[in-house]
C-alpha cells in the first residue's frame, strides 16, 4: 500500500487554476486519475507518487504544493501592508492640507467672523475627506481578505 501523504489543499487547485487548466487536464497531464485530482484539492491527500507526477505535470518543484497558498497568503499580506500605507499618507495629506488652508483663512480674513465661517465650511469638507478615505481603504482591504 501506498503512503499517502498531506499537501495543502488549495496548492494544486491555485497551481492548475494559473495555467487554465481543468482538473481533467491536470489528470491526463499527470497521468493520474481524476479523483486523484478531485481528492489533492479538496483534502490535501496523494500518495508520494501521485504528488511528483502533479508537480512535474505543472512544471513546479514539489515544495510548491505545500507552499502555494502560503504565497498567496504572503501577496494578501502584502496587498493589506500596501492599502494601510496608502491610508496613513491620505490622512497625512489631509492633515497637511487642512492646516494649509485654515492658514490661508486665517491670514487673509476681513473679519473674524467671516474667517470662522470659512473654517467652519473647511472642517466640514475635512471631515468628509477624512470619512471617504477611512471608507474606501477598509472597502479596499476588505476586498484583499475575502479574495
Amino acid at each position: 500500500m501506498e503512503t499517502e501523504v498531506k499537501l495543502n489543499p488549495a496548492s494544486v487547485r491555485t497551481l492548475r487554476e494559473s495555467k487554465s487548466w481543468t482538473q481533467e487536464h491536470l489528470a491526463s497531464a499527470a497521468d493520474v486519475s481524476l479523483r486523484t485530482i478531485q481528492r489533492m484539492e479538496a483534502d490535501g491527500t496523494a500518495s508520494a507518487e501521485s504528488r511528483l507526477a502533479v508537480a512535474a505535470a505543472l512544471g513546479v518543484p514539489v515544495e510548491k504544493l505545500h507552499l502555494a497558498l502560503d504565497a498567496g497568503l504572503t501577496a494578501r499580506s502584502s496587498e493589506l501592508h500596501r492599502i494601510a500605507i496608502g491610508r496613513r499618507w491620505g490622512y497625512a495629506g489631509l492633515a497637511l492640507g487642512t492646516l494649509a488652508s485654515a492658514a490661508g483663512i486665517l491670514s487673509g480674513s476681513a473679519t473674524p467672523e467671516q474667517a470662522s465661517t470659512a473654517l467652519g465650511i473647511l472642517g466640514a469638507f475635512a471631515g468628509i475627506a477624512a470619512g471617504t478615505i477611512g471608507v474606501l481603504s477598509e472597502r479596499a482591504a476588505r476586498r484583499v481578505r475575502d479574495a
